[in-house]
């Protein structure tokens, strides 16, 4: 069975310009990867260029009654983007929403103890906000519709010391030791509403007081000038039991990816380190995707059933994401051994390539 270490957060990301790697279990109070020591081709750079390298995103998937959605923050330093993009899995109906940040001192803060990001669009609202202190996780948005898409409202709130919660962290290599990719990884239960406002092309839905789950994480990374990556991701509950899985593969064979990656699966608040997986779609991107590891402990395939594509480019910056919602297929497997069986079990795949 596959292992990997679970250590205590450190208190700081990058000491003396050196990175502290590896998988860790409870809050990271700091998500800050500034001050690597001459991260690209060993060449110590002024740190306002190695800086600017760094990007941040930050990502809240729910998944509560018959809506399944993402909402995603993107920090591109001078400029920001906000999107919201969510489905019905009854009608697989895609409502798809998109906000345009100018200009901010820092889009994402550092801060994962008490924090928020927010765009403040008077037609786009969207914050997400979490605080230890008050033990208190929330995601709200007010997003005005037009003459194809009605105006939706949601509010989601969670608590940290719901047993189901876990906190994670990974600091990855990204993908040489020179440089990383770090993320703070938590799995609330949420509970709230979704309201879709009646327009002629949609009945208005009132979800009120409603139970569900989340995956919530905000990376940092210093990027190549051209990069690419692909994950799959899942939150909800079976057989009684709640989990979140998030699974990763990049251009770029990260080194000693066997003992730090950043897959991860939690049931009921226990999380278990995953081994690096393969993500391959031998038919295309539109059609069935197959996740494997070599460790017998995920073999799941991907069904995609809708996919929503943000292209962005701004000065040199290019920018493509394809979030997919689809199906999963197959068995996932805890460190105990026991088996999560997924059967038309709907989740979210990104296909995501940026040029810096």
């Amino acid at each position: 069975m596959y292992t990997r270490e679970i250590k205590s957060p450190p208190e700081k990301i990058v000491h003396s310009g050196k990175i502290e790697f590896g998988t860790f279990k409870g809050l990271l109070t700091r998500l800050d990867i500034r001050g690597v020591h001459a991260p690209f081709v060993g060449f110590p750079l002024p740190t306002v260029i190695t800086n600017f390298r760094i990007q941040s995103s930050l990502m809240f998937l729910f998944n509560i009654g018959q809506y399944i959605g993402t909402v995603d923050f993107f920090d591109h330093k001078v400029f920001g983007f906000a999107d919201v993009v969510f489905w019905n899995k009854e009608t697989g109906r895609k409502f798809a929403y998109r906000s345009f940040m100018g200009p901010r001192r820092r889009f994402i803060p550092h801060n994962m103890d008490t924090g928020f990001c927010a765009s403040f669009n008077k037609r786009r609202y969207i914050r997400v906000s979490w605080d230890h202190h008050r033990d208190r996780l929330s995601m709200i948005f007010n997003l005005r519709g037009d003459s194809s898409r009605p105006s939706v409202q949601a509010a989601f709130v969670a608590r940290y010391s719901d047993e189901p919660m876990c906190e994670m962290a990974t600091v990855v290599p990204a993908p040489s030791k020179r440089r990383c990719s770090a993320s703070y990884i938590a799995t609330p239960k949420i509970h709230g509403s979704l309201t879709l406002e009646k327009t002629k092309f949609s009945e208005e839905v009132n979800q009120a007081d409603f139970d569900g789950t989340a995956f919530f994480t905000i990376n940092r990374a210093y990027y190549n000038l051209h990069s690419t990556s692909e994950f799959v991701l899942a939150t909800g509950e079976i057989d009684g039991k709640k989990f979140s899985f998030e699974l990763f593969t990049t251009q770029e064979n990260a080194v000693d990816s066997e003992n730090i990656n950043g897959n991860i699966l939690c049931v009921n608040g226990e999380c278990t380190p995953l081994p690096p997986v393969t993500i391959t779609h031998p038919f295309g991107l539109t059609k069935k995707w197959v996740i494997q590891d070599f460790e017998n402990m995920v073999d799941l395939t991907f069904t995609p059933a809708s996919d929503n594509r943000r292209d962005v480019s701004f000065l040199v910056l290019k920018s493509h994401l394809r979030t997919v919602f689809g199906t999963f297929e197959g068995v996932i497997k805890t460190r105990d051994g026991e088996d999560i069986v997924l059967h038309n079990f709907e989740g979210i795949a990104k296909n995501q390539l940026l040029r810096l």
